[in-house]
């Protein structure tokens, strides 16, 4: 009765283990397969590794209209170039000031290494006004902030250039914010910008002008 018993449990063990095996190896063979149905799709990436188009927004006030356009297109401009850095780490910030008392308009353009147009957008700047860019999201409670303009430069944008008004001041920094976005109140390090009115074969060897 004894040896039965014995037996039975035996028995009992081993198909225990064999249902154990199986669920193991249906479990594996369910993990090796890609998850598309219900995998959510990447759809914002980082500075480092964005996707898509860099982002660009500008607010209403900061839209330039036709007329602002063409005034821009018939007064003297200044063509300056500078080197934005937009890590995960890091953001460049830009002041446009216009001492002239009607709305100035100033075009920005970024381009890959390999001269290939990035961004280009155009800001306008109110008279006797003042524009704040950041490559990054502002998140601070300072007023004067409240309508900046987000241009995320992202780390493919090797150079950039600007078409600058008379009567238009460019001014800007690096600032490193580990935290992902820019707060104008904390206490971060920062490097200005140079500003360089170099010839455009200097920065752009492989654009035909």
């Amino acid at each position: 009765m004894k040896f039965r018993s014995v037996l039975f449990s035996i028995a009992v063990s081993i198909g225990l283990l064999a249902l154990t095996i199986s669920a193991l190896a249906f479990a594996q063979g369910s993990g090796d397969k890609p998850l598309t149905a219900n995998a959510a799709p990447m759809t914002q990436g980082n500075d480092s590794n964005p996707i898509g188009k860099p982002e660009v927004i500008i607010p209403a006030a900061y839209r330039p209209s036709a007329a602002d356009a063409a005034q821009a297109q018939v007064g003297p401009v200044t063509t300056v170039y500078f080197t934005p850095q937009d890590e995960n780490t890091s953001t460049t910030v830009l002041f446009l000031y216009n001492t002239n008392a009607a709305t100035a308009t100033v075009d920005l353009q970024t381009y890959y290494i390999n001269g290939s147009l990035t961004i280009s957008t155009s800001v306008a700047i109110p008279p006797l006004g003042l524009v704040r860019i950041c490559a990054d999201t502002v998140n601070t409670v300072a007023a004067s902030w409240s309508q900046y303009v987000l241009v995320n430069f992202t780390t493919f944008s090797a150079y950039a250039k600007m078409t600058v008004p008379l009567g238009v001041k460019a001014e800007g920094y690096v600032a490193w914010d580990i935290a992902g976005f820019y707060d104008p109140l904390s206490s971060t390090q920062t490097l200005p910008l140079r500003f360089s009115t170099d010839p455009d074969t200097v920065f752009l060897p492989t654009v035909a002008q």
